[in-house]
């Protein structure tokens, strides 16, 4: 049996008196392809980043490749472990160049913080030629539209060929092309690497057929985990949203979500007149 290569026990996050993780007991092995499912302020992205090692749990435990984060290990682990948010990285790259982004990620920094070397520039120009950045390498981050900077951080993640990867809401700023090429990537990944993809989505559509597995996160506490097959049915995500939803699948075998929302929005401005 494959080793767990991400192990969490009651991981908790608390500021004041609020939880944004409760009591998180999860395991991955290696290998393995995972959807992290929520709505917003679920905990995803607190989660994610713990596992990244960009921030640190107020409670329990957390394992990856068998250890514990320490000092002495941490940016070993971040080089192993690709981590792409934008909701993170928007707040700390600003005037760095997409190149230097790029390059940054041998290190498991945010600069660069060691030698690079000329096929470290190849391979990360060619990252970047393959994301359409190939004209771009040395613009900065801010002056980059919401896709070009989330697929420069696409290529940060890959650089240094990791054994994790997560991806933290990815699709985001993303247009129909980009969007079609990611999932074209994890899917070449999934076949070709043995790399353990973690996705985090709040969107039914993007869980493709590669992930087996699937973590649901409702109000920072796990509310469901297991196979897709079993977490992804009607019954279920009704019970978890709060709110009738149906899921079913395509004729290609996609899932897809329908949402019995209504709306009084037009009543309500109906019944308030302006003075």
């Amino acid at each position: 049996m494959s080793e767990n290569i991400i192990e969490t026990s009651r991981l908790s996050v608390k500021i004041g008196h609020r939880y944004i993780l409760h009591d998180i007991d999860w395991q991955v092995k290696k290998g393995e392809h995972w959807v992290v499912f929520g709505l917003n302020g679920s905990g995803k992205t607190t989660l994610l980043s713990i596992i990244a090692g960009f921030k640190e749990p107020t409670s329990g435990q957390l394992k990856i490749f068998g250890q514990s984060y320490s000092n002495s290990n941490i940016l070993d682990f971040r080089q192993r472990i690709g981590w792409v948010s934008a909701s993170f990285y928007d707040k700390l790259y600003t005037r760095e160049s997409a190149l230097d982004i790029v390059l940054s990620g041998k290190f498991g920094t945010l600069g660069i913080r060691g030698a690079v070397e000329d096929e470290d520039v190849r391979l990360a120009k060619r990252l970047l030629c393959e994301l359409k950045l190939g004209d771009k390498v040395n613009r900065s981050f801010a002056t980059l539209s919401k896709g070009e900077r989330q697929n420069v951080l696409i290529a940060r993640a890959l650089f240094a060929r990791p054994q994790i990867l997560i991806l933290d809401e990815p699709c985001t700023g993303l247009d129909l092309y980009n969007r079609a090429h990611l999932f074209a990537i994890l899917r070449e990944l999934a076949d070709h690497c043995d790399m353990t993809i973690i996705y985090v989505t709040h969107y039914v559509d993007e869980v493709l057929d590669i992930f087996k597995s699937a973590l649901f996160l409702k109000q920072g506490m796990v509310a469901a985990c297991g196979a897709v097959e079993t977490v992804f049915t009607s019954q279920q995500f009704t019970r978890l949203i709060d709110y009738p939803v149906e899921i079913y699948r395509d004729d290609r075998g996609a899932i897809k979500a329908v949402a019995q929302v209504s709306s009084r929005i037009y009543e309500i401005l109906q019944e308030v007149q302006p003075s």
